[in-house]
């Protein structure tokens, strides 16, 4: 063993918008996930949820001066590096000796640079790895050849060592995730979600990997595969034997599998569970039946991935869908009596002002209960991403020193300044429409829901005073 005390500590890091009001708060089930496991295996672990619990990197110090692990592992995303780039030093130089392990969906699009740009890292593990950083952790504490480790990646002289190809865990041996250790956010209500006033509330992963292969998304698993109906409900039960009522299905597509998703339906029902849901959903794979099922079962939002209302942007996407699918599909959520949430994604290579002001006059037609825009970020190693690069339209890049998100500059596009000045346009026009805010506002009332008035009127601000 090289440092510590043979504890292994995973930290969750704060969110960008970690000082404001958030759309949402969730436990981090991947590192909970990564917890159950090592514990299964007789490791000493602790999960900090510095997000959460908005801890100070002086905060976090203490905490890893005290705890003195051997492995520190983090989660990256391309959006913090800054900070992930701080926690890694901060890890180092608290605990002189830890190794430092990344993964994540950032280390798993970008591994070479990664390692390239933080030097504290000591290891890589891609892929998921509930079972591989169990083997990376034993080979540590007993000597072992780390070169052995699935989905391990090492510097090695001047390149890099990729271990053998990790396998996917069977999701029906995994141990339900810890949730006891992040315990103390539970209990001061950190985790919720805007649009429902109770706390706690919990997140339920059924099911992993998303079939599609849009080309802004840097998913780094396209291998679909889904928990049984049984195997599902019975985590929800323990869910609601500690009083919470309110769960996301953090799935990246829920109905991917519709067959299997109206099965857990039909179960929570049977069970009368008398629980809470919102899920994720493509476009064009609900139906009149799933959607009366999901109902029934308690879904209460259905979050779309709607991106464009020009079906020519929706083809440079490789989304798969059709506009007439996310007209059909906000209609029937709607009809149900389900929210229907929309995501919508503009400055695709290709989109120009009018397939803007189409996909603006779409989104005031079809009026989905909720809508968030946002230009596109080229994440790295991403469709867009290679596009954008090799027509020479990407500005900046993804690096820890760059304190700007880089950004993709279409042919008609003057500055940043212009592209979000043109985006509190498009929320200017859909945003204060009389529908939209005779809608919020009705909910707000009528739910007593008092933090999303402040998360409207800080938006509010935001659209009408400053730059996003």
């Amino acid at each position: 063993m090289t440092a510590g005390t043979g504890q292994i500590v995973l930290v969750n890091p704060r969110a960008t918008y970690v000082n404001e009001i958030a759309q949402k708060c969730y436990p981090p089930l991947n590192l909970l996930y990564l917890a159950a496991n090592l514990r299964k295996n007789g490791f000493d672990v602790d999960v900090i949820d510095a997000n959460a619990l908005r801890m100070s990197d002086e905060e976090l110090a203490e905490r890893l001066s005290a705890e003195k692990p051997f492995v520190f592992g983090l989660s990256f995303y391309s959006e913090i590096l800054q900070q992930l780039r701080d926690l890694t030093r901060l890890a180092k130089r608290c605990v002189p000796g830890v190794q430092v392990v990344a993964g994540g969906p950032h280390a798993n699009a970008v591994p070479e640079t990664t390692l390239a740009q933080f030097e504290s890292i000591d290891a890589l593990i891609l892929g998921e790895a509930e079972e591989s950083f169990v083997s990376y952790c034993r080979t540590l504490r007993d000597g072992g050849d780390l070169r052995q480790v699935p989905g391990i990646v090492l510097r090695e002289g001047e390149g890099l060592y990729y271990g053998p190809e990790p396998t996917r865990p069977d999701l029906s041996k995994l141990p339900l995730p810890a949730r006891d250790l992040v315990r103390k956010a539970y209990d001061l209500k950190r985790y919720h979600s805007l649009l429902v006033r109770q706390r706690p509330v919990d997140t339920i992963m059924t099911s992993r990997g998303c079939p599609g292969v849009c080309g802004f998304c840097y998913s780094m698993n396209r291998h679909y595969r889904g928990r049984s109906a049984e195997d599902v409900v019975h985590e929800l039960t323990s869910i609601r034997e500690r009083g919470i009522r309110n769960v996301e299905i953090v799935d990246d597509t829920f109905t991917a599998n519709r067959r299997r998703a109206m099965e857990v339906f039909d179960l929570i029902v049977r069970e009368k569970l008398d629980i809470s849901f919102r899920i994720k959903s493509r476009v064009n794979m609900i139906n009149e039946e799933f959607v009366r099922k999901a109902k029934a079962a308690g879904v209460y939002l259905v979050s779309y991935g709607m991106e464009s209302g020009s079906q020519r942007i929706l083809d440079a996407m490789r989304k798969g869908t059709k506009v007439e699918q996310n007209a059909q599909a906000c209609l029937l959520t709607k009809k149900h009596g389900i929210a229907a949430h929309s995501g919508w994604v503009f400055g695709y290579p290709g989109e120009t002002l009018d397939t803007i002001e189409e996909t603006v006059n779409f989104i005031l037609k079809i009026k989905p209960t909720t809508v968030n825009t946002a230009f596109l970020r080229p994440y790295p190693n991403t469709e867009a991403y290679h596009i954008a690069r090799d027509q020479g339209m990407l500005r900046g890049d993804w690096t820890p020193e760059n304190a700007d998100f880089p950004w993709v500059q279409l042919p008609w596009i003057k500055s940043r300044e212009e592209v979000q000045a043109l985006l509190k346009k498009i929320m200017r026009k859909v945003y204060f429409r009389p529908y939209y805010v005779w809608s919020i506002g009705s909910d707000i009332v009528r739910n007593a829901n008092w933090t999303m008035l402040a998360y409207a009127m800080q938006e509010g601000r935001r659209v009408l005073f400053r730059a996003r």
